[in-house]
């Protein structure tokens, strides 16, 4: 019979500080006890034949409790949330091992007030800056997530409960008056980097990507670098380039930014792009969604098979797939906010050149606009968008090995 029984919500670092107490008592009778040994008795006492199996049982407790957590927090359930935080105060805590974010940060990124002042209230800190973006509790609320407008009532609170701007929330917000206070109080602000995922922007190519040109501006003014490279070694200059924007580029030529040495397409271009055909493997049509999850819903109960979602962990689902015989779709919340929004995603192993050719192209003739430069999306690979004369999106994207 068991010693002990475990508790609702086990502490598997507490059962290891029960294991080392106990150590010194099994030396007694056995001078060659190991941490193994007292580790085995623990997991005895409380009825498991191996620790490997106590811990699998605290894991899958654990588990069970964070799907619900997690599960609430992104309904926007607060009864729920509440009564979560009573049975184990320590989800306040608890993070989603995909990105490393806290229930706050999901809450503050859908713009749920209400969920964030329960957080907040019950000790959560607004500046947790443990996501794997680095960019903060602030960063998810102003930028992370489909096009949408600042929660301005969710910013307000995170800064009455102590809560600070970052360079990238501070250009998010388009208030010039924060942008100009915080790169007073931090100089270095202005050497911050994003990560890949985000192209590894500097804040002079996040409001390019923006679109906030004041911000621009105020950037060039207060010192920042105007030749400094993002994470694919381009000069704000060629990013605005490459995205079609002719009023950046002018003002980062006018503020003495280097000129991309000239790349223009040569006669060859085109057959090295069409060398490179074999590379694209599939197309599937991606369909702007406001809300995935139902769309697939409907899908599947009109006979679609759903082949695929992400996240599959209880957050709000922003990406998935379902198929009819042969045929595929995929559904996107960040094709935009125009829920008829759409794009061809092509499939491809050599994104990196496909993205080095159709760059030099831009650069040389203006003519293939970047709607995102390459970077990592959350579920992972590589890809880079371009956008065709129509206005219509096309995606290329590879597959993380």
């Amino acid at each position: 019979m068991p010693n002990s029984t475990l508790p609702s919500r086990p502490s598997l670092e507490y059962l290891r500080k029960l294991a080392k107490d106990r150590l010194p008592d099994l030396r007694q009778s056995n001078p060659h006890a190991q941490l193994a040994d007292a580790l085995l008795a623990v997991a005895r006492d409380h009825g498991f034949s191996s620790w490997r199996a106590l811990k699998a049982e605290i894991d899958r407790r654990h588990g069970d409790l964070g799907f619900r957590w997690f599960e609430a927090v992104t309904r926007g359930d607060t009864d729920t949330v509440r009564a979560l935080l009573r049975e184990d105060p320590s989800l306040l805590h608890a993070r989603q091992s995909r990105h490393d974010q806290t229930g706050l940060h999901i809450a503050a990124s859908a713009g749920n007030l209400d969920i964030v002042r329960v957080l907040l209230d019950a000790g959560a800190d607004p500046n947790d800056a443990g996501d794997d973006a680095g960019i903060g509790v602030i960063g998810w609320a102003t930028f992370v997530g489909p096009p949408r407008e600042i929660p301005s009532d969710v910013i307000s609170l995170l800064l009455a409960k102590g809560g600070r701007h970052n360079i990238f929330s501070a250009i998010a917000t388009g208030d010039p008056d924060v942008v100009r206070m915080l790169v007073e109080q931090h100089p270095d602000a202005l050497d911050a980097q994003l990560p890949p995922r985000y192209h590894g922007q500097t804040p002079l190519h996040f409001a390019i990507a923006r679109n906030q040109m004041g911000l621009l501006d105020l950037l060039i003014e207060v010192g920042a670098d105007v030749d400094a490279v993002d994470g694919n070694g381009q000069t704000a200059l060629e990013f605005a380039m490459l995205r079609g924007n002719g009023a950046a580029a002018d003002r980062l030529r006018a503020a003495g930014a280097r000129q991309p040495a000239s790349r223009g397409a040569a006669p060859e271009g085109r057959t090295a792009l069409a060398g490179l055909a074999s590379s694209i493997q599939s197309a599937t049509f991606v369909i702007g969604s406001h809300d995935v999850a139902a769309t697939l819903a409907w899908y599947t109960s009109i006979g679609f098979a759903e082949t695929a979602r992400y996240p599959t962990d209880g957050s709000a689902v922003f990406w998935g797939m379902v198929r009819l015989g042969t045929a595929e779709l995929t559904f996107d919340v960040r094709e935009g906010a125009n829920p008829r929004g759409a794009a061809l995603l092509l499939a491809t192993d050599r994104v990196q050149e496909l993205y080095d050719l159709l760059g030099q192209r831009q650069l040389g003739t203006a003519d293939v606009e970047f709607v995102r430069t390459l970077y990592e999306p959350e579920h992972g690979g590589l890809e880079f968008s371009i956008r065709d004369p129509n206005g219509f999106t096309l995606r290329f994207h590879q597959e993380s090995h």
